[in-house]
Parts: C-alpha cells; sequence; structure tokens
C-alpha cells in the first residue's frame, strides 16, 4: 500500500487526492483500521466542538435539508438529526464504498430512515443547483481538491442565502519529546500524507474565493496530557504507525525511538500534545 499525493480521474484534470483517493483499492483491513480512528476522531472534544459549531452556523432547523459532503460513516448524523430533525433531509456521499455501507448501517440504528447515503465525490456532487439549505464538509478538502472545485459543488448545491461549512485540522502535533529528531520525522509523516497541508489555515481565504460571503471562523485546541486520555490518541499516533512504516512514511528506527520516547514520558506524567482544529461558515 502505498500513501501518497495521487491524481485520481476525475472529470477535470487539476482533480487530486491523497492515500483517501484510493481507500476502493485497499483490503478491508487497513480501510477498517482507518474507519475506526475516523470514529475515535469524531468524539475527540476538539473536533465534536468544531462540528456542533459548524451546525450551529449553518443556520438550518427542524425540517432543513442539508448535505454532508465526505461524510465518511456518518459519525455526524446523530448531531445532525439533533439540528433537523428526523423530518429534515440529510443527505450525506462518500467515495469509499465502505465507509457509505458504514453509514447506512448507523442510520438504521438510529430509526434515520430519511437519510440517504450515496457514494459520490465531493468535487461533482450528484444534486440539483440550490437542491439544500446548507452543505458542510468535515476533514475532506485536506484529502482531496482543488478547494475550488469541492468547494464550488458545495455551494452550487445549496441554496440562495444558504450557507456553506467546513471543518478542517492541521496535522502538525506540538508533542513534548525528549528526542526532538524523531519528533520531527514523526510529524514529517502528515507533510508527505495529505492532499493539502495547510488547508485549515486558509479556509476563509477559500471561502470567499468561491463567492461565499459573511465568512467567519473559529479555532478549537485539541489538547492531551495522557496518551490514554481519549481513544483517538493512541489510535492515532501509535496504533497507525506500523501502516505509517509499512508505507514508508517514516523508518522503523526512528518510528520505535518516537514511540518509547513518549510512552516514556506519558508513564512519568510529563507527556502532553496539542493541535489545532479550524471551521469556516460562508452564506451564498
Amino acid at each position: 500500500m502505498a500513501i501518497s499525493s495521487t491524481g485520481i480521474t476525475g472529470r477535470n484534470s487539476d482533480w487530486g487526492s491523497d492515500f483517501f483517493g484510493t481507500l476502493n483499492e485497499m483490503p478491508p483491513e487497513p480501510v477498517n483500521g482507518i474507519g475506526h480512528t475516523l470514529e475515535a476522531m469524531s468524539t475527540l472534544p476538539a473536533f465534536r466542538d468544531a462540528r456542533h459549531w459548524v451546525l450551529r452556523n449553518l443556520g438550518i432547523s427542524q425540517g432543513s435539508s442539508v448535505i454532508e459532503a465526505g461524510c465518511g460513516n456518518a459519525a455526524a448524523l446523530p448531531d445532525i438529526l439533533s439540528a433537523v430533525g428526523t423530518e429534515g433531509r440529510v443527505v450525506g456521499i462518500d467515495p469509499t464504498i465502505a465507509f457509505v455501507e458504514g453509514a447506512r448501517t448507523r442510520a438504521g440504528q438510529l430509526g434515520a430512515h430519511k437519510a440517504r447515503f450515496e457514494v459520490g465525490d465531493i468535487r461533482a456532487i450528484p444534486s440539483a443547483d440550490g437542491e439544500f439549505d446548507a452543505a458542510f464538509c468535515d476533514k475532506v478538502l485536506i484529502h482531496a481538491g482543488p478547494p475550488k472545485a469541492a468547494l464550488g459543488e458545495m455551494v452550487r448545491i445549496t441554496r440562495g442565502g444558504g450557507r456553506v461549512g467546513a471543518i478542517e485540522w492541521l496535522p502538525f502535533f506540538a508533542m513534548s519529546s525528549s528526542q526532538p529528531a524523531a519528533l520531527d520525522t514523526f510529524n514529517d509523516i502528515f507533510r508527505k500524507a495529505v492532499y493539502e497541508y495547510f488547508i485549515s489555515c486558509n479556509l476563509a481565504r477559500h471561502f470567499h474565493a468561491s463567492g461565499l460571503q459573511d465568512v467567519v471562523t473559529e479555532a478549537f485546541l485539541a489538547h492531551t496530557a495522557n496518551l490514554n486520555a481519549h481513544p483517538f490518541w493512541r489510535a492515532f499516533i501509535v496504533q497507525q504507525m506500523p501502516m505509517f512504516i509499512f508505507a514508508g512514511l517514516i523508518e522503523e528506527a526512528p518510528a520505535q525511538a518516537f514511540l518509547a520516547d513518549i510512552e516514556e514520558l506519558n508513564a512519568k506524567g510529563e507527556f502532553s500534545v496539542s493541535f489545532i482544529v479550524q471551521a469556516a461558515v460562508g452564506t451564498k
């Protein structure tokens, strides 16, 4: 399995994605592992708070229609249903077949029988112009773009006066370490792996470029002083390391040195790690 920035087939030659564009070609085991990590991310307070902020600022209410572009396994569905109710129209699209199947299962478990989840691409959303009251994406622009294509589609399918939102993060871990070189090597994984590393810092610019008005932004701090405080930290930093090594994003020796170092610091109560989550909402 190679994890690198590669182009994918699309309507336009400038489309591109990182490894998320190849998940349908991967064996089930790594895809399930990524799905597990995404599930943990969805409940991390910083991501959860950012999602709640976006949904509050989308201007939706009971009975509204909303689409999540790049919905994954529909981890956001309970929060969406809280905003629009069971009579609201909820649609999700995602390019990964396994995630869409998981989203449909979740909808059934929640009794959201009107929610619809389909395989689709954020840059070519199979919906009519102005079909929805609001549209949003969560940790998608970092993986697939260019932003003008993805945001342009979300703007297109949103009615006049409706709102578009996005949640992104900068995968730079400000982390305790007695081996700074090993930490640098760890952080370099994500510069290599993701499609648009600095997208979270530039949401307002891209929103304006897509024609959105009255753009507002917010930032959320993800932080812990214990690797075991929330499932995300160990799932993302530790459990994914074999995949990073296999993909050639980090060599075995610095990877193991890095993990040994943070485990020792964690055991001594000398560990901390933080990163920034950013969100934006604009009006069509």
